[in-house]
């Protein structure tokens, strides 16, 4: 399942308070200082649709697919192609074109061990799949190959992050800037804030990403939506819709934009809409987040047989995912966690997951499993540890402030859920209205 369970895009330990401001500072002042390009949205895009119905991208892929038929050992045409298929992985939410790319970077690596593209596209095959280590040594490959070129540390950081190596991770952004400000720099940049709760900045660095790249293609308009989350998680219902009707202006019918509005109406208690958007989504590409949001709206608008349909539908999706190489288990733990299916095995999937990389995510699934099967003082001391960035999310610090009232700690409890509300009051149709009952159910109880 692309990115982790209900989260992130690409996409620190406790260490001396001087050193890594210093280096966090490094990256927020020297993005602040570089000068976005003029937005390119004052012109009409290029249609993203021909007006024979082919995308650019089945466009590329076709070309190139025939030149490999005239010439199967052209590498840079095996490289190209690959990518192509990773793109049109991302666009349609189908994880076989994974397999279609690995052939093909497999064979254009032994025909060109050397080249940073090849390496490049097979780190970020690695990372699709949730095989981070592996994604950190194709990436270091690459930039050993090309220590000039940024995409190598893109790959590198996107590893270091998902691994929990935050301070490296910040390092490695900065190197990537350094050697080339783009859409794709930026976008990291913004991440990198967001973790250690600096939205502000997050949101300014997605503006940088939006701007520094051309209106109605996929990737900026993918940019544009994770600017709207980022309004979105800080509760700002309106430059969050305005994010995602922009994207969807720009590239007409994309399922994460409109996935984007829906999540907006359902947070304005309109369901109706809601459903009527996510399932028009869902039904062109079922991207796994937008059916699980869908399956709680439905919840939540009382249809919980329908709700209990996408649940299903779900668990069919990562199947698919992981038949094509993908590592869904943090995702299905989550996902079991939250709906009480299977709670011994979402526990041992989280622990898992944290002996091999020990991120904040990681941490947050793992201490919301042990929650949910009784273990409350053993999940206290992981939902600690996800929340040591300081990272301002809402949905992290409701669990937290559950965790942390099982645990017996009802004075913590009632901060963190009061600090979740505070952070975005609709994080979650399902928990934000637990999260103001629990928070009642505290006050009450300390009044007695």
């Amino acid at each position: 399942m692309p990115a982790t369970y209900l989260r992130k895009r690409f996409l620190g330990l406790l260490v001396g308070v001087s050193l890594f401001l210093g280096t966090f500072l490094l990256v927020s002042s020297a993005v602040r200082a570089l000068q976005p390009r003029p937005a390119p949205a004052a012109s009409p895009p290029a249609p993203l649709i021909a007006a024979d119905g082919v995308s650019k991208t089945d466009r590329s892929i076709g070309s190139l697919q025939e030149r490999l038929r005239q010439n199967p050992d052209e590498q840079r045409s095996q490289t190209a192609l690959a990518f192509g298929y990773l793109q049109k992985a991302r666009e349609v939410g189908d994880p076989s074109y994974y397999s279609r790319a690995e052939g093909l970077l497999r064979r254009a690596h032994e025909l060109a061990p050397d080249d940073a593209g090849a390496l490049i596209g097979l780190g970020s095959l690695a990372l699709a799949r949730h095989d981070f280590a592996e994604g950190l040594e194709w990436g270091r490959k690459a930039v050993a190959r090309n220590p000039y070129g940024a995409v190598g540390y893109g790959v590198i950081a996107d590893a270091e992050i998902e691994l929990g190596r935050y301070e490296e991770a910040v390092t490695t952004i900065q190197e990537m800037v350094n050697r080339q400000p783009s859409q794709a720099s930026y976008a990291r940049v913004s991440y990198a804030r967001e973790l250690h709760g600096d939205v502000p900045g997050a949101i300014e660095g997605m503006r940088l990403a939006v701007d520094a790249g051309q209106a109605g293609t996929e990737g900026t308009e993918w940019t544009r939506v994770q600017l709207g989350h980022l309004y979105f998680n800080s509760g700002d219902l309106a430059s969050a819709e305005r994010a995602y009707a922009q994207a969807l202006a720009f590239y007409p019918g994309y399922v994460y934009a409109k996935g984007g509005l829906a999540r907006v109406a359902a947070a304005r208690g309109d369901y109706a809409t809601a459903i009527e958007v996510y399932v028009e989504a869902t039904q062109a590409i079922p991207v796994p987040e937008l059916v699980i949001r869908l399956a709680e709206v439905y919840y939540a608008a009382g249809r919980a047989e329908e709700g209990a349909r996408q649940q299903e539908l779900v668990r069919v999706i990562q199947r698919l995912y992981a038949e094509n190489g993908v590592n869904t288990d943090l995702d299905l733990a989550l996902f079991n966690a939250d709906y009480d299916f299977g709670i011994g095995s979402a526990v041992e999937q989280a622990r898992a997951q944290w002996a091999q990389r020990r991120s904040i995510h990681v941490a947050d699934t793992l201490a919301w499993a042990l929650h949910k099967s009784g273990a409350c003082q053993e999940a206290d001391g992981y939902a600690r540890e996800a929340l040591r960035l300081g990272t301002r999310d809402a949905l992290m610090l409701f669990h937290a402030g559950r965790i942390a009232e099982c645990a017996g700690d009802p004075a913590r409890a009632a901060g963190l859920l009061r600090e979740a509300l505070a952070v975005n009051p609709y994080f979650s149709v399902r928990y934000a209205p637990e999260a103001q009952q629990a928070l009642q159910a505290l006050a009450a109880h300390a009044g007695g």
